[in-house]
C-alpha cells in the first residue's frame, strides 16, 4: 500500500512539471505542439477537441489505432464517449505516453511508445486516426504505407493536416516538416486509399476581387471614401468541403480526410 502512494506521489509530481512546462512553452515561448488538456490555448485546445469529438461518430464497438496519440484525451475520449471497444495510442514521446497512462487510464486504452512509420500490431484495425501528425514526418512514404498495412479491408483512415496556399517545406513552424495545399494533400493517398469526404476546419480563404471590383475600389480610396474591403472568408469551426470555396485560394486552416483503403 506504501508503495502504491509513493508512486502515485511520483506520477502527480511528474504530470504537475509536465503540465507546467507545458504552459511555459505555450505562453512564454508560444510552443504548443502538445495537446495538454487545459494546459494550451484554448483555440488550439478547440482544434484538437473537435477533431476527436468528429471521430467519436465512427469509433462504437470499433478496434482503434490512435497514431501518433499524444497526451492521450483523444484516445480517453474515444473509448469512454465514443464506446470503441480498443483503443490503441502510439507515440514516440515516453513522457506523453507516461502522462496519458496515469492521468487518463482506461481498460479499454492500450498506449505504447512506437514510431508512426513502423508501428505493427498483432491484429488489423477498424479505424485510424491520424490528427496533425503526417506535417511532422519526413519519410511520409513510408507512414502512408504503414497506415495501409494497419487498415482493415473495411476499415476508415481518419486524417488530418494543416492547409498551406502552396506545399512547402520552408514552414515557419520549427516543428514541421512539409505542409501542402488543399488538393496536393490528397495525392500522397491516391494510391492506396479513396476519398470518401472532406471536411474543413476553421479554413481562411482569400477573396480574389475582379478587375471591375478592384478598379472600383481604386477609385473610392483614391477618393478616401472609407473602404471595408473583405479580403477573406473565414469557414466554420467544421463544415463537410462541398466545393463552397476557392480552395486554391485557401492560406490556413485544417483539412480532415476520411479515406477508404484500395482494396
Amino acid at each position: 500500500m506504501e508503495m502504491n502512494k509513493q508512486s502515485s506521489i511520483q506520477e502527480e509530481l511528474f504530470c504537475i512539471k509536465f503540465e507546467l512546462d507545458a504552459l511555459a512553452n505555450s505562453y512564454c515561448y508560444k510552443k504548443s505542439e502538445r495537446w495538454i488538456k487545459g494546459f494550451i490555448p484554448s483555440t488550439t485546445e478547440s482544434h484538437h477537441l473537435k477533431r476527436y469529438e468528429f471521430a467519436l461518430q465512427f469509433t462504437k464497438d470499433k478496434k482503434v489505432l490512435d497514431i501518433a496519440c499524444g497526451c492521450g484525451f483523444g484516445s480517453y475520449l474515444m473509448a469512454k464517449d465514443g464506446k470503441a471497444s480498443l483503443v490503441i495510442g502510439v507515440d514516440l514521446d515516453k513522457e506523453a505516453i507516461r502522462y496519458g497512462n496515469y492521468k487518463y487510464s482506461s481498460p479499454s486504452v492500450q498506449r505504447f511508445i512506437g514510431d508512426a512509420t513502423e508501428f505493427k500490431f498483432q491484429s488489423k484495425f477498424d479505424l485510424i486516426v491520424s490528427f496533425e501528425t503526417v506535417e511532422h514526418l519526413k519519410n511520409t512514404s513510408e507512414f502512408v504505407q504503414n497506415l495501409y498495412n494497419n487498415l482493415d479491408e473495411n476499415g476508415i483512415l481518419l486524417i488530418s493536416t494543416p492547409i498551406n496556399r502552396i506545399t512547402t517545406t520552408t514552414l515557419k513552424n520549427p516543428y514541421h516538416e512539409i505542409e501542402w495545399s488543399f488538393s496536393d494533400f490528397h495525392q500522397l493517398f491516391k494510391s492506396k486509399f479513396s476519398i470518401e469526404e472532406i471536411y474543413l476546419q476553421d479554413v481562411l480563404v482569400e477573396i480574389q476581387h475582379s478587375t471591375i471590383k478592384k478598379l472600383f475600389y481604386k477609385i473610392l480610396k483614391k477618393l478616401r471614401f472609407p473602404l471595408n474591403k473583405k479580403k477573406y472568408i473565414k469557414g466554420k469551426d467544421l463544415e463537410i468541403f462541398r466545393s463552397q470555396y476557392d480552395m486554391n485560394q485557401c492560406f490556413g486552416g485544417y483539412q480532415i480526410l476520411v479515406l477508404k483503403k484500395n482494396l
